[in-house]
């Protein structure tokens, strides 16, 4: 049966990345943690920073044939030499400090990010010994080298390696990989609400399943998938797991908080109370899956819904009619946002695992009766 209204995705290039990275970092940058009995958010080192996206709009503005940087002009007696800023000077300069030392080498970069870094690398300003950028007229401790020219030598080398096949092949698979990931995510979605393969409401609830501090060091890929498949396989044996018809995950990992698992729970529409389901399914994890090392955030928290709303997200958890056309467009923008969420930044150590998933996908039910028209 068709739907009653139509969700338009064509999202503004640049609105999606910064809102794909934000809640990417918020995911791998905050950490929770118990004080005087209540759940609170820490922020770690990074967080806040939307470094991925500056750096893509940096290297899209050279890709897109920007140039300039500095130059120097004299005063009107000719004597006294003055820095003029030119578009990239001002728009990127004052922020390479802040994107040479957010780099790490655990993940693997978008390629315009890997364009960048490996510019960086090639001239030196990644490695043992610490290069920082000072004010751009001023001179390098050794040699006759200014900032401003170092910066101009690293336009140029991202210059080089944008025109280079290999990069323009890597870009376009980068953009369809995200593009299948999102029609993928859509179409399930849509079948989980399908009067023939799904059903009319769902309980949505949405959890990050993390490690307390003490145990991240020892938790490795192949951990954490043991721990996603023992959750997902207890809903055989487990009444409440067993409540979970399905699910979109996504395994990621933050320098500070390790790695942990995302999901997006399809949960039967039998119950409600969506905030402490989430909770039981939390503290399931903690308890019975990873036997004490487990930790979570409940993004089904009552109080947090009404910031969903504010900050123009939608409340796209609890509970979910097949009707809402609000709560259905929320839901649908958080699927993309973390189905997308890859092409920005991916584990180098996941190279042949998969980090982003869906569970079974759901098959023609039993005919019932017709859905009612919509509800006044």
């Amino acid at each position: 049966m068709a739907l009653p209204f139509l969700i338009m995705y064509n999202f503004n290039e640049d609105h999606e990345a910064v809102e794909v990275i934000a809640r990417l970092n918020k995911r791998i940058h905050l950490d929770v943690s118990d004080l005087g009995g209540e759940r609170t958010w820490t922020a770690h080192k990074g967080y806040g920073s939307r470094h991925l996206y500056r750096i893509e709009r940096f290297v899209k503005d050279i890709e897109q044939g920007c140039t300039g940087s500095f130059s120097i002009k004299y005063d009107g007696a000719g004597i006294l030499p003055v820095l003029q800023e030119q578009y990239l000077g001002k728009e990127h300069y004052p922020r390479l400090n802040q994107w040479l030392e957010r780099y790490s080498d655990l993940y693997r970069y978008s390629a315009r990010v890997e364009a960048f870094y490996d510019a960086c690398k090639e001239l030196g300003l990644i490695g043992a010994r610490h290069f920082a950028f000072g004010e751009p007229g001023a001179y390098l401790p050794t040699g006759n080298t200014r900032y401003m020219d170092v910066f101009e030598q690293l336009i140029e080398s991202i210059r080089v390696r944008c025109q280079a096949r290999e990069f323009t092949e890597r870009e376009r698979l980068r953009l369809e990989n995200a593009k299948r990931n999102e029609q993928n995510v859509l179409a399930f979605e849509l079948a989980m609400f399908d009067e023939q393969t799904g059903r009319s409401r769902w309980l949505m609830l949405s959890l990050t399943l993390r490690y307390k501090r003490e145990f991240r060091d020892q938790i490795t890929l192949e951990l954490i998938q043991q721990h996603r498949d023992r959750l997902f396989g207890a809903k055989r044996t487990n009444k409440l797991i067993g409540g979970i018809m399905n699910q979109v995950w996504a395994i990621e990992q933050g320098e500070d908080t390790g790695l942990h698992l995302h999901v997006i729970l399809f949960y039967s529409a039998d119950h409600n109370h969506d905030e402490h389901i989430a909770k039981l399914i939390g503290e399931y994890w903690v308890e019975v899956v990873t036997k004490g090392m487990g930790d979570y955030w409940n993004s089904n928290g009552g109080a947090l819904k009404p910031d969903y709303k504010k900050r123009g997200h939608g409340i796209g958890v609890g509970q979910v009619n097949w009707y809402d056309a609000e709560k259905r467009e929320a839901l649908r923008t958080n699927l993309v946002y973390l189905a997308k969420a890859e092409q920005y930044l991916m584990l180098k150590s996941a190279d042949r695992v998969k980090t982003f998933g869906m569970g079974e996908w759901p098959q023609k039910v039993k005919s019932g009766r017709p859905r009612a028209g919509l509800a006044p």
